[in-house]
């Protein structure tokens, strides 16, 4: 079976960032979201991974489970700033990443907002 570069170049990043959390060791992002949003900075405890490259957020697609967190690593050469559920995460850094956090099932359609043509949604189960 062949995987694809980009499959696991996300597969590796889920792995990396997984190590990370369980060596006490905390984020390197640079980003600051706006007090009272469901963003945090940092690696999260559990959940899945967004990878805007390419000007595209991979997957575009995503479910999760209610409580889980959702990951939005910024590795293009410009910054992003994601919006979902009515809340941006703050100014995302090429290099840093944010974090949503699934509080209700429902679908959620994400995007940026400097690039309108990068969206996706989430389904939380």
């Amino acid at each position: 079976m062949k995987l694809s570069k980009a499959l696991v170049a996300v597969m590796l990043l889920v792995l990396v960032l997984a190590i990370a959390g369980c060596s006490g060791g905390g984020g390197s992002a640079t980003t600051n979201p706006p007090s009272g949003d469901a963003a945090t900075v940092g690696t999260p405890a559990a959940g899945a991974t967004v990878v805007e490259k390419g000007f595209a957020f991979e997957p575009a697609t995503l479910e999760v489970k209610v409580g889980e967190t959702v990951t939005f690593k910024n590795e293009d050469s410009a910054p992003h700033v994601v919006s979902i559920d009515g809340k941006e995460l703050g100014n995302q850094d090429p290099g840093s990443s944010v974090t949503w956090t699934a509080e209700k099932a429902g679908s959620f359609p994400y995007t940026c907002t400097i690039h309108p043509s990068m969206n996706g949604v989430i389904t939380v189960k």
